[in-house]
């Protein structure tokens, strides 16, 4: 026996509703009546925290990978009895800061990572440009260098690296026994 057309919408949708069909996400349910209510909020949804932050960077006592305290001392005729170095642990190369007896840098050392020579010797000049810098072509691949009233900066390039001196006087001979100091070791 057939049924009649009209039955079947009615008889598709008790077929879907039997055969457990979910109920809409948008409608509320209700519990069956004499059900204990539970009130414990939902747990939290977690969400991703992102990218992981980049590690911050660690100062410690220590001696300086490219330049000893002796020499720098030589070089500035002062005394740096503390050094400390400033990087990330297998990370970048570190800073290297020698501090006289009154914690004030007489000397800073910084090499930097970069992608090609040419981009180097781009970030060399460019580290002393804005400071009425001027060319440097015997140390290293070149560079430049500036005095300031604070001090000089040579910057110079060393294949892919980046040399920078910072010392505490307006001495442009003892920036650049440093930066040589610093390529000699690399």
């Amino acid at each position: 026996m057939r049924a009649p057309r009209w039955l079947l919408p009615c008889v598709a949708v008790l077929a879907l509703t039997a055969c457990g069909s979910e109920p809409d996400a948008a409608a509320p349910t209700s519990p069956p009546t004499g059900a204990p209510v539970s009130s414990t909020p939902a747990a939290p949804t977690t969400q991703s925290a992102g990218p992981t932050p980049a590690p911050e960077p660690v100062t410690t006592e220590q001696d300086c990978p490219y330049l000893d305290t002796a020499t720098v001392q030589d070089t500035v005729g002062q005394q740096t009895p503390t050094v400390t170095t400033t990087g990330v642990p297998g990370g970048a190369p570190p800073t290297c800061t020698f501090l006289k007896p009154d914690d004030e840098p007489a000397a800073v050392v910084e090499v930097l990572q970069t992608a090609d020579p040419v981009a180097a010797r781009t970030a060399a000049v460019q580290r002393v440009a804005d400071i009425g810098g001027t060319a440097v072509d015997d140390v290293a691949d070149g560079g430049g260098i500036a005095s300031t009233d604070d001090g000089t900066v040579i910057a110079v390039a060393d294949g892919t690296l980046v040399v920078v001196v910072t010392i505490n006087q307006q001495s442009s001979l003892q920036a650049r026994e440093l930066a040589q100091a610093v390529t000699a070791v690399l």
